[in-house]
Protein backbone atom coordinates (compact mmCIF):
# COMPACT_ATOMS: atom_id res chain seq x y z
CA UNK A 1 0.00 0.00 0.00
CA UNK A 2 2.77 2.70 1.17
CA UNK A 3 4.66 1.95 -2.11
CA UNK A 4 1.46 2.12 -4.33
CA UNK A 5 1.26 5.40 -2.79
CA UNK A 6 4.65 6.57 -3.12
CA UNK A 7 4.82 5.67 -6.51
CA UNK A 8 1.46 7.54 -8.30
CA UNK A 9 2.88 10.27 -5.68
CA UNK A 10 6.23 10.37 -7.34
CA UNK A 11 5.63 9.15 -11.11
CA UNK A 12 5.83 5.64 -10.49
CA UNK A 13 10.20 5.45 -10.06
CA UNK A 14 9.79 4.89 -6.53
CA UNK A 15 7.87 1.31 -7.44
CA UNK A 16 11.19 -1.74 -6.04
CA UNK A 17 11.63 -4.22 -8.20
CA UNK A 18 13.54 -4.22 -11.94
CA UNK A 19 10.54 -2.22 -13.22
CA UNK A 20 11.60 0.51 -11.54
CA UNK A 21 15.64 0.08 -13.02
CA UNK A 22 14.36 -0.02 -16.48
CA UNK A 23 12.29 3.00 -15.77
CA UNK A 24 15.12 5.31 -15.02
CA UNK A 25 17.57 3.49 -17.50
CA UNK A 26 16.13 4.60 -20.82
CA UNK A 27 17.71 6.91 -23.12
CA UNK A 28 16.42 9.95 -22.64
CA UNK A 29 14.25 11.23 -25.19
CA UNK A 30 15.48 13.58 -28.71
CA UNK A 31 14.61 17.17 -28.43
CA UNK A 32 15.35 17.01 -32.30
CA UNK A 33 13.27 19.45 -34.18
CA UNK A 34 12.01 23.46 -34.42
CA UNK A 35 10.96 24.06 -31.14
CA UNK A 36 8.71 27.99 -31.29
CA UNK A 37 7.18 29.96 -28.47
CA UNK A 38 4.90 32.78 -28.45
CA UNK A 39 6.12 34.68 -25.58
CA UNK A 40 8.71 34.37 -22.63
CA UNK A 41 8.88 36.49 -19.91
CA UNK A 42 10.73 37.71 -16.98
CA UNK A 43 9.43 36.44 -13.66
CA UNK A 44 5.98 35.19 -15.32
CA UNK A 45 5.92 33.11 -18.40
CA UNK A 46 2.75 35.17 -19.58
CA UNK A 47 4.53 38.96 -18.88
CA UNK A 48 5.03 40.72 -22.32
CA UNK A 49 5.81 43.67 -21.35
CA UNK A 50 8.61 44.89 -23.52
CA UNK A 51 7.43 42.35 -26.72
CA UNK A 52 6.27 43.80 -30.02
CA UNK A 53 2.41 43.52 -31.45
CA UNK A 54 3.07 39.11 -32.01
CA UNK A 55 4.27 38.78 -27.98
CA UNK A 56 7.95 37.67 -27.07
CA UNK A 57 8.68 35.00 -29.97
CA UNK A 58 12.04 32.39 -28.81
CA UNK A 59 12.34 30.10 -31.53
CA UNK A 60 15.08 27.35 -31.76
CA UNK A 61 16.04 24.44 -33.88
CA UNK A 62 17.16 22.39 -32.20
CA UNK A 63 19.96 19.48 -33.09
CA UNK A 64 22.47 16.78 -31.65
CA UNK A 65 25.45 18.16 -30.35
CA UNK A 66 29.13 17.59 -28.84
CA UNK A 67 27.31 17.42 -25.04
CA UNK A 68 23.61 16.61 -25.67
CA UNK A 69 21.17 19.78 -27.41
CA UNK A 70 21.78 22.73 -29.07
CA UNK A 71 19.61 25.28 -30.01
CA UNK A 72 20.12 27.06 -33.02
CA UNK A 73 18.71 31.05 -32.78
CA UNK A 74 15.92 31.32 -35.26
CA UNK A 75 15.73 35.00 -36.29
CA UNK A 76 12.31 36.93 -37.10
CA UNK A 77 12.62 36.02 -40.75
CA UNK A 78 12.99 32.13 -39.68
CA UNK A 79 16.90 32.58 -41.22
CA UNK A 80 19.47 30.75 -38.88
CA UNK A 81 21.54 32.83 -36.11
CA UNK A 82 24.01 31.73 -33.35
CA UNK A 83 23.54 28.96 -31.30
CA UNK A 84 21.69 30.14 -27.95
CA UNK A 85 20.65 27.17 -26.08
CA UNK A 86 23.00 24.25 -24.88
CA UNK A 87 21.14 21.23 -23.19
CA UNK A 88 22.50 18.14 -21.61
CA UNK A 89 20.29 15.41 -20.00
CA UNK A 90 20.24 15.92 -16.22
CA UNK A 91 21.34 12.15 -14.83
CA UNK A 92 20.20 12.74 -11.61
CA UNK A 93 16.77 13.43 -12.32
CA UNK A 94 13.93 11.66 -14.74
CA UNK A 95 14.88 11.59 -17.72
CA UNK A 96 12.79 13.89 -19.41
CA UNK A 97 14.88 17.03 -17.46
CA UNK A 98 17.79 18.45 -18.73
CA UNK A 99 20.06 21.35 -18.10
CA UNK A 100 22.31 23.62 -19.76
CA UNK A 101 21.84 27.50 -20.62
CA UNK A 102 20.18 30.08 -22.70
CA UNK A 103 22.02 32.87 -24.47
CA UNK A 104 19.41 35.76 -25.51
CA UNK A 105 21.20 38.21 -26.70
CA UNK A 106 25.33 39.04 -27.26
CA UNK A 107 27.05 39.97 -24.19
CA UNK A 108 24.23 39.79 -21.97
CA UNK A 109 24.31 37.51 -18.85
CA UNK A 110 23.11 33.13 -20.05
CA UNK A 111 20.49 32.25 -18.05
CA UNK A 112 21.05 28.86 -16.34
CA UNK A 113 18.04 26.97 -16.80
CA UNK A 114 15.91 23.76 -16.44
CA UNK A 115 14.26 22.04 -18.87
CA UNK A 116 11.20 19.20 -18.82
CA UNK A 117 9.78 17.98 -21.95
CA UNK A 118 6.04 17.52 -21.57
CA UNK A 119 4.85 14.67 -24.09
CA UNK A 120 1.58 13.46 -22.97
CA UNK A 121 -0.44 11.63 -25.29
CA UNK A 122 -2.73 13.99 -24.46
CA UNK A 123 -1.15 17.14 -25.09
CA UNK A 124 -1.34 18.22 -28.69
CA UNK A 125 2.08 19.06 -28.98
CA UNK A 126 5.34 18.29 -27.25
CA UNK A 127 6.23 21.40 -25.01
CA UNK A 128 9.68 22.22 -23.44
CA UNK A 129 9.19 24.37 -20.45
CA UNK A 130 12.06 26.29 -19.37
CA UNK A 131 13.20 28.44 -16.08
CA UNK A 132 16.03 29.74 -15.10
CA UNK A 133 18.18 32.49 -13.49
CA UNK A 134 21.50 34.27 -14.35
CA UNK A 135 23.33 32.26 -11.45
CA UNK A 136 26.25 30.80 -12.63
CA UNK A 137 24.65 27.17 -11.76
CA UNK A 138 20.84 26.43 -11.66
CA UNK A 139 19.00 26.34 -7.90
CA UNK A 140 15.73 24.46 -8.18
CA UNK A 141 14.66 25.78 -4.90
CA UNK A 142 14.81 29.49 -5.93
CA UNK A 143 11.70 31.45 -5.03
CA UNK A 144 11.00 32.58 -8.55
CA UNK A 145 12.81 32.30 -11.48
CA UNK A 146 13.83 35.20 -13.40
CA UNK A 147 13.40 33.66 -17.08
CA UNK A 148 10.06 31.06 -18.14
CA UNK A 149 9.12 30.08 -21.05
CA UNK A 150 6.90 26.99 -23.13
CA UNK A 151 8.26 25.98 -26.65
CA UNK A 152 6.09 23.67 -28.54
CA UNK A 153 7.40 21.56 -31.33
CA UNK A 154 6.43 22.89 -34.63
CA UNK A 155 8.21 20.87 -36.99
CA UNK A 156 11.76 19.52 -38.09
CA UNK A 157 15.01 21.47 -37.73
CA UNK A 158 16.43 23.04 -40.71
CA UNK A 159 18.97 24.78 -39.18
CA UNK A 160 22.33 22.95 -38.76
CA UNK A 161 25.68 23.69 -36.76
CA UNK A 162 28.16 25.83 -37.91
CA UNK A 163 31.14 23.75 -39.27
CA UNK A 164 34.09 23.89 -37.13
CA UNK A 165 37.59 24.70 -38.71
CA UNK A 166 41.01 23.84 -37.40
Amino acid sequence: MTVSIIAVRFGGFAAAGEESATATDAAPPSLAGRWIGKNYGFSRADDEKGCDDDGCRLAYDIVACKDGWCGITLNADNSCGDVGLHLAADTESDRHVFKGRVELAKRTAPYSVQVWLNSDKDASLPELHLIGATDLKFLLMRRSFPFEARLARSGDAVCALPKTTS
